[in-house]
């Protein structure tokens, strides 16, 4: 859909084409040494979420077919994951994520796992109903014991605060063993609904006073003593299975999730007819969810969840917050070829290239010409068209694909797509690719530590041949994982951010590419950049939401403040800087589209409206703050005017096309939902 254009508006390409399909959200764990928050999906892959301030999508650790990690817990800056395969797995989170140790578990597949408060044990349940304890010491994992057998798996465990004991969930029982000597302390029956249907405890919970809480398939919460083995309370919170439990410590807060996509929150009070004694009560209950909810995690006031609509929502109370972050891939998922007004379309294992309607012609775009699939249904980590739309590569983690692609825009069943043969040696697996604005450059990030940039070029004649030209150390100055990265239109600057906050600008002279500065670094990772179209000037956003404008040709900062942003607990994911106007540029904030406004004009605008209210009223900034310089002292324009644009749900990215063309691309609400399960219903009485 094509919107009019009326005045100084633009012509909106509303992009409702992208059929990306749900990954169901199986387990997560909070890490609160850095802040980050690590989820498994249902298709193997690991997502790290940096929760520092606003929430943004910072490494992506591949799965694939047949993959399935049933568990994830963190022991300081370490992250482990247990499977199905019988494997547990430790992660190195560096520049390249990779599994740093493989362990095989006894008792086939494993179900569960959980790492000791003083992060000194680690425990895994198993299929074959053994709990496998390993201790965390000098950066290695090793084997301490195997507590006693029991009959069935293991489906989940919890450490108390001691680390002395666990806590396992299995068929029809709850146990406490004593990792010390191996052996089960108590064993506390939990009963059954129907005599002939076992009753499964899919979570258990261990509170600092010994006081375990156990969710079960029966819809039951039931509170235990853990010193006596005794069951203290018992609520009936659902008709439907419960899945996970999580507690708040600042509140003494429990919350409970399951089948019916409701959160519960039951609170801790005082008991009045027994003095001393606390009792668990219902509270209240939080909505966001469409199916059921597999996994929870907290951190201080916020509450994070996931289940099998595959987004993960963030949600507090005392103010409430409500931030849902839907099943998207990494960024960049789609592409824009804006010389032939195609755009392509990433999903897990295969591309597709779509046709974008001309402004004058609403009706005409929407036609879906290519679909390329990976080699073996590989997960695709990154993909990319040239701007005349005449190059496509992709990379998995095994294979680099190069294609020339012959479009015929009157005829596209004529189209011609043509797999380049004769590469060079340097083309190998990466991670992340870009193409210069004159698509006779290609840049490679290589999947390896060293952080190396390879540069190929396309020779201008008619055999079309792609030379390695320059193999760019980048990790010289840019420590971590490069997750952004931009070229300017005249081909000649490539900058690069890794996660580490470090940013770089890399210069092309006659006869190579070479550092031309790197930029001061921020206390926090940047979430969006871009370069504003013939000129040197790079918008910088970060995850606290300070934006900055920084001309790295004259090496002053144009432009900083922090923005007051419409959707306040969403980062700023793109920028794009508006062809039309110098001062001017469109944000992502989350799903809103938001348009931004600076310079000496607007300045004084704004400066003269807080003087007329302060005048009346003493009242802080409409928007923006003073800010200086840390390097010359210099104080930059810091008052802006934001508008919002649009409201999109489901919003992936944005980009200009032409002078007065902004593309919006959002995932298809229908394809996220129509996949899916049907959804727990409650019969209501009094309706149908």
């Amino acid at each position: 859909m094509v919107t009019d254009a009326a005045n100084e508006a633009c012509q909106l390409h509303n992009v409702q084409f992208y059929n990306l399909l749900p990954r169901a959200i199986v387990c997560s764990s909070f890490g609160q040494l850095h802040k980050k928050l690590a989820l498994a999906r249902d298709d193997g892959t690991i997502e790290i979420w940096n929760m520092v301030c606003a929430a943004f999508l910072e490494k992506t650790i591949p799965g694939g077919q047949g993959l399935s990690i049933e568990g994830l817990a963190w022991a300081g800056k370490r992250l482990f994951s247990v499977s199905l395969a019988g494997t547990l797995i430790e992660w190195d989170l560096g520049k390249i994520p990779y599994a740093k140790q493989s362990i095989l578990v006894t008792g086939n597949a494993a179900w569960c796992i959980d790492v000791s408060k003083d992060e000194r044990l680690l425990a895994v349940g198993t299929d074959g109903g053994y709990i496998n304890v390993y201790r965390l010491d000098n950066d290695e994992i090793t084997y301490e014991r195997i507590l006693d057998k029991q009959e069935g798996r293991i489906v989940c465990c919890n450490f108390d605060w001691t680390g002395d004991f666990l806590v396992t969930g299995s068929a029809d029982a709850v146990r406490v063993w004593d990792v010390r000597n191996g052996h089960a302390v108590h064993k506390m029956r939990t009963g059954r609904a129907n005599s002939n249907q076992e009753t499964t405890v899919w979570a258990v919970l261990v509170l600092k006073d010994f006081t375990i809480v156990s969710a079960d398939s029966r819809g039951k919460l039931v509170i235990y003593d853990g010193q006596m083995g005794t069951v203290l309370e018992q609520h009936f919170v659902s008709s439907a299975d419960l899945l996970c439990l999580a507690h708040s410590e600042e509140k003494d807060t429990i919350f409970v999730g399951g089948v019916e996509p409701t959160i519960r929150l039951y609170e801790r009070v005082p008991n009045k007819g027994n003095s001393g004694a606390k009792i668990f009560i219902r509270a209240y209950y939080r909505r966001g969810h469409t199916h059921d909810i597999k996994t929870m995690t907290t951190y201080g006031r916020y509450l994070f969840s996931g289940g099998l609509d595959g987004s993960l929502i963030v949600t507090a109370a005392q103010p409430f917050v409500l931030d849902i972050h839907y099943p998207l891939l990494p960024s960049p998922a789609s592409v824009l070829a804006t010389e032939c007004r195609l755009v392509l379309l990433k999903y897990i294992n295969y591309l597709e290239v779509w046709t974008l309607a001309p402004s004058k012609k609403p009706t005409q775009g929407g036609v879906k010409v290519l679909q390329i699939r990976s080699k073996k249904d590989e997960h695709i980590l990154c993909a990319a068209i040239s701007p005349n739309g005449r190059w496509i590569v992709y990379s998995t983690e095994s294979t680099v694909r190069l294609f020339r692609y012959d479009y015929n825009r009157k005829e596209p069943t004529k189209s011609r797509l043509l797999r380049v043969q004769n590469t060079p040696e340097h083309l190998a697996t990466c991670y992340r690719v870009d193409f210069t604005r004159d698509s006779n450059g290609l840049f490679l990030y290589d999947r390896t530590d060293n952080g190396t940039i390879q540069y190929f070029s396309c020779a201008a004649d008619e055999n079309d041949e792609w030379d390695h030209k320059q193999s760019i150390d980048a990790g010289r100055w840019l420590p971590e994982t490069i997750h952004l990265s931009a070229v300017s239109s005249c081909s000649r600057y490539l900058v690069c951010a890794d996660v580490a906050s470090s940013i770089v600008v890399f210069e092309r002279t006659a006869s190579k590419w070479k550092r031309s500065i790197s930029l001061p670094r921020y206390k926090l990772p940047p979430t969006a950049i871009a370069i504003q179209p013939d000129r040197t000037r790079l918008a910088v956003a970060f995850s606290d939401h300070k934006l900055f404008v920084y001309d790295f040709n004259e090496f002053t900062f144009v432009f900083s403040t922090y923005l007051k942003l419409p959707a306040p607990t969403s980062s700023i994911g793109g920028i794009a800087f508006d062809p039309r106007h110098e001062s001017a540029m469109v944000l992502q904030n989350g799903a809103k589209i938001v348009s931004l406004r600076f310079g000496p004009d607007v300045e004084e605008e704004v400066r003269q409206q807080e003087d007329a209210k302060q005048s009346k009223k003493q009242r802080p900034a409409l928007n923006g703050s003073t800010d200086v310089d840390g390097d010359g002292g210099e104080v930059s324009l810091t008052k802006c005017k934001l508008r919002l644009v649009r409201d999109a749900s489901r919003l992936v990215s944005i980009e200009w096309l032409g002078e007065n063309e902004l593309v919006a691309i959002e995932a298809n609400a229908l394809s996220m939902v129509e996949h899916l399960p049907a959804a727990f219903r409650k019969k209501a009485y009094g309706k149908m």
